[in-house]
């Protein structure tokens, strides 16, 4: 077949030859495109997460104000537990208080140093405390002090017996040697 006879034929037939060159058309741009179709797929898909997200953001926001205010109520009387590490008479006062209403006697108490580490938001402020009485009131001031008014973490406790016996055990006097630290603010 020459290049008339094809000629020819177009002439003959020119709308089937049209369509034969739309889907020629079509099949190629298909083709190329077809690439983009998992490109595609991925966009749709993190849109969609990004919407579910933003939806999801909208119904839970109906209650943020009351959630805003329960978290700074929450965050005052977590501050208010705090110890302020400059302020040494007033966190000493803290132990003398349980001193007297565990009717025990501070033998010893101390704020010690800290080794100083950057800038952090709550540190905990180091302790040594002795005290000394009887079995029953020691274990009432531990008791206090660990569920008290400030967060404490025990690190040590030494437990020496001093006078008294099997013959008079109401005589018998303990000696709690402890290692703390209260959560404070710097």
């Amino acid at each position: 077949m020459t290049g008339a006879d094809i000629i020819a034929l177009v002439k003959k037939q020119p709308i089937g030859f049209a369509g034969l060159g739309v889907c020629l058309l079509c099949g190629g741009w298909l083709y190329f495109r077809s690439g983009e179709l998992d490109k595609r797929q991925a966009e749709y898909e993190a849109k969609s997460a990004e919407a579910a997200n933003f939806i999801a953001n909208v119904k839970d926001s109906k209650n943020l104000p009351e959630q805003v205010a329960e978290m700074q109520a929450i965050t005052k009387e977590f501050e208010g537990r705090l110890v302020k590490e400059s302020q040494l008479a007033v966190n000493l006062q803290y132990f003398y208080k349980l001193e007297a209403e565990n009717e025990v006697k501070l033998v010893d108490v101390r704020q010690n140093t800290r080794p100083r580490t950057g800038k952090p938001t709550y540190i905990g402020i180091p302790y040594s405390v002795n005290v000394q009485g009887p079995y029953k009131n020691v274990m009432t001031f531990l008791q206090r002090l660990e569920k008290g008014r400030h967060f404490c973490r025990i690190n040590t406790a030494n437990f020496t017996k001093t006078g008294g016996g099997v013959p008079d055990p109401a005589s018998t006097t303990i000696t709690l040697a402890l290692t703390l630290d209260l959560l404070g603010q710097p």
